[in-house]
């Protein structure tokens, strides 16, 4: 039977608020490995809608027990395996460290750079004449 417009749009929105959620969860989990307090959640008035085929909510214990025990690659992490290149090889630009390290990894061009810039903002990395190095 085809759905009013109503409800389909009752259905996205609880599609929705499920991946707000899944993120919240992540972000969180993701907050206590960086060793930092999460921000503070903000609490809404959810509406209630009954959606037929609503899949079981993740729980934190979920999402961490689906994690793989050992690392995989270089130390497990992009800005992990992007340390111990910089560390193995010294300084080099972006492109060769994207060419390194997704030769061993299925990852795009955006996560490396964000990787570095996230590695930047902590101070552990910086980039001179277009060469990325440890932060002395």
């Amino acid at each position: 039977m085809p759905q009013s417009s109503l409800e389909q749009i009752q259905a996205e929105i609880a599609a929705i608020e499920e991946r707000i959620d899944n993120l919240r969860l992540v972000e969180e989990i993701l907050a206590e490995l960086e060793g930092k307090a999460s921000r503070k959640p903000v609490h809404r008035e959810s509406r209630k809608i009954a959606v037929k085929s609503q899949k079981p909510r993740k729980t934190k214990a979920s999402l961490l027990s689906a994690r793989p025990s050992e690392p995989q690659g270089r130390e497990g992490s992009t800005p992990n395996a992007v340390l111990a290149l910089l560390e193995a090889e010294g300084p080099l630009a972006r492109a060769e460290i994207e060419q390194a390290i997704r030769a061993d990894r299925d990852l795009s061009k955006q996560t490396i750079s964000v990787a570095l810039q996230r590695l930047k903002g902590a101070g552990k990395v910086h980039l001179d004449g277009g060469k990325w190095s440890l932060r002395a």
